[in-house]
Formats: C-alpha cells, structure tokens, sequence
C-alpha cells in the first residue's frame, strides 16, 4: 500500500471509481479503496437508467451536464460501458400533468432535448402501449441506459491506467488526525493524505463517524426484475418509461428483456425501511415481482412475461432521496458523493468531474455545492420533487 496520496477515495462503485479516474486525469495521485470488488455495491444493482426528466433546477442540471457525457464515455475511458441510446417516456395522471408542463419546460430552458406529447403519439415508440388514465407524456429524445458494472470498472481500469493505486478486499478501520493530513487505516495499511472522499454507499455513514460527521443516510435496498415479453414490440432500442401512475420504470437491455423496478409497495417503505448492508437479500420478495409484472402488462398488455432473473443490492438513502454532495463545514480534508438512493448512477460521470474540479479550483461548474450540500437539512432546504412521485426528483 502506498504511504501517501493527494486524495484516497473510499467506495469503488461508480461514484466512487469516477471520482478516481478523473482525479488522475487532473494530475493528482489517488488512491481508491473498495471493501469488497469494484460495482460490487449498489451500483452493480442499478437499473442504469439515463435521464434529465427531474424537476428541480440542480437535478436537471446536474443530470443533463452527465448525459452530455454518456455517448463518447467508452471512447474517452477505452472500454465499453453497453451506452444505448434510447428515449424516454414519462406519463402522468391528470393531476400531475400541470407540473410536467412546468418541468419539462425548465428542462428545455437547461438544454434537455425533450417535449410533452399527447398519450396517442406514445405509440411511435411503444406500439400498442395502453394509455388508460395518462392524461400526458413527455419523451425525452437524448435518455438512454448502460451497464453500470461495466462503467464502474471502466472509470476504475482507466484510473489506474493514468497512476491511480486501486485496493479491492480491503476495509477502512479507521481516520485518523495529523498536523497536517489525515492517515487513513485499512487492514492492509495506512495511507497519508490531506484529502478524504467518502463514496462508500449503504457504508457511508461509518465512514463519516471515522471524520466526526453524523450522516444522515440509511441502508436501503435496491431492486430489480428482468422479465423476456417474447414480443418484437418490445427490443433493445426501446425507449425506456415511468410510469407515475403506478410509480414503474422499464427499460430494454441488450437481449431485448424489460427491466423493470419501483411499484407502490416498495415506495411505501422506503422512508422507513433499514437493512443491513452486509446480509441484505440477493432477490426481491415474490410480491414485488407479482407487482412490477403486473404494471408492466398494465401498459404493455402484448407482452407474454417471462421472469429472467430478479436482484437486489444495498444502497444508501439521504433523507430527500438525492446525492449529498459536497464538504462538510468545520470538517477540513473531508469531501462526499453519498446518498444516491438508487436514483444517481446516471450521474457519475458529472459527480466524479465534479470532485476534481472542486480539488484542483475550489469550485463546481455543473454542480451546485449548495444545493446538494448536507446543511440543507439542517437548514430546512430538502429537495422535493414537484410531482407526487416526490423521490423522480
């Protein structure tokens, strides 16, 4: 293990691997440290779903500042991360329809390239997609999905390509205080460095203690289910969609499976449920999958479900289900990406952009530092997502 590095990151999921690979790319030395493998966490659950569709300004920003990224990432990492491409496609009930009007012009405002269309022009997309109780739909023409393990490895490989030092199985016992940087303890050694970056997901929280922080982030789960229609209605250049009226979203992958996640009774636990992020269950229970097929059919009533396979990981929630980004006040040597609450792999490529920029100027172009700051709960400033599905951002 090396004795000392300009900034020792601690998470090697995407946030955490970004991070890395862009701080090398600065010139910095780094080091990365991952408790278990690279994508190994969360970020190896994610629906790697690419969207702007939020509806608050920073969100929006933030996110089109990433998908802007997506298309040339695996020319500009040298490995292949599956990016496709696709559309999106929202729908809403009639009381949620004022507020799409309201966001998606905001996101035209930011650069979006997107729209609201009336229900019957969904079917250019999705043939023959049921429409019953949509009073309106945006599609945004530039969302599409990748394989987050795949990315995560990429931003790791290429970090350690351009002088990153990369320590897999290896668990963070504690940080200690220096004069002038803090030593960073693992159990195959210590690292010295002035800069600590906490990316450790459902493990963030720990990691904060060690630097005198209290975290507002719980362990949750992430889950997934992949079913095969057996339609060719249905393929890999499918645009994804969400559902609010059902709290759905399904995307294509390469074999033409719909993969899908969200649904009402996981929505209604989220804000209390806790899980240990070291024995979670590897598969959702069998009602989630009932209900997630269920609404599937519901809008695609074409398609003869199959179910692949279905997954779960740890993931850490922040108490308004965003990205805490950011210092911490009174906490020298200290940086965050934490509390992505399974909504933020899309936007890696801008967090870990974001890092180097504020390490090497001070300062986050594409980022709002005070926006995603922890203070803002302390200071009454959450996000909150004007639709009624609050946690789409």
């Amino acid at each position: 293990m090396v004795p000392e590095a300009d900034v020792v990151v601690i998470g090697g999921g995407v946030h955490g691997a970004s991070a890395a690979y862009h701080l090398a790319r600065a010139g910095k030395s780094v080091a990365l440290i991952e408790k278990r493998t690279i994508g190994s966490g969360s970020s190896g659950a994610s629906g790697g779903i690419i969207r702007s569709h939020y509806s608050t300004e920073p969100m929006i920003r933030l996110a089109h500042r990433a998908a802007t990224r997506w298309p040339a990432l695996a020319e500009e990492l040298g490995r292949p991360v599956d990016y496709v491409r696709n559309g999106l496609v929202v729908v809403v009930d009639a009381d949620d329809a004022p507020i799409m009007e309201e966001v998606v012009g905001t996101q035209r405002r930011v650069g979006v390239d997107t729209g609201t269309i009336v229900p019957a022009e969904i079917s250019r997309w999705i043939p023959d997609f049921d429409t019953e109780g949509v009073a309106l739909a945006a599609y945004e023409r530039q969302a599409g999905y990748a394989d987050p393990y795949s990315t995560a490895v990429a931003f790791a490989q290429r970090a350690r390509e351009l002088g990153a030092e990369i320590y897999q199985e290896t668990t963070v016992t504690g940080i200690e205080d220096g004069p002038t940087a803090r030593r960073v303890v693992t159990g195959g050694g210590s690292i010295r460095t002035p800069l600590v970056v906490n990316c450790a997901g459902a493990w963030a929280p720990s990691i904060a203690r060690m630097v005198g922080v209290e975290l507002p982030v719980r362990p949750g789960l992430l889950q997934m289910t992949a079913f095969d229609p057996r339609d060719a209605r249905w393929h890999r250049a499918s645009p994804t969609w969400l559902d609010l009226t059902t709290m759905t979203y399904c995307r294509p992958d390469a074999a033409g499976y719909m993969l899908a996640g969200g649904g009402k009774a996981e929505n209604a636990v989220i804000d209390t449920e806790v899980v240990d992020p070291d024995a979670y269950p590897s598969r959702p229970p069998v009602e989630f999958e009932a209900e997630i097929g269920e609404n599937l059919t519901r809008r695609c009533p074409w398609a003869a479900l199959t179910r692949v396979r279905s997954w779960a990981g740890p993931d850490g929630n922040s108490p308004d289900f965003h990205l805490i980004v950011g210092p911490v006040p009174g906490v020298p040597g200290y940086f965050q990406v934490v509390g992505g609450s399974g909504n933020s792999f899309k936007l890696s490529p801008a967090t870990g952009e974001a890092v180097a920029e504020w390490v090497t100027t001070g300062t986050c172009t594409y980022l709002d530092l005070e926006a995603f700051s922890i203070t803002r709960f302390a200071e009454g400033r959450p996000f909150r997502g004007k639709y009624k599905m609050h946690i789409i951002g």
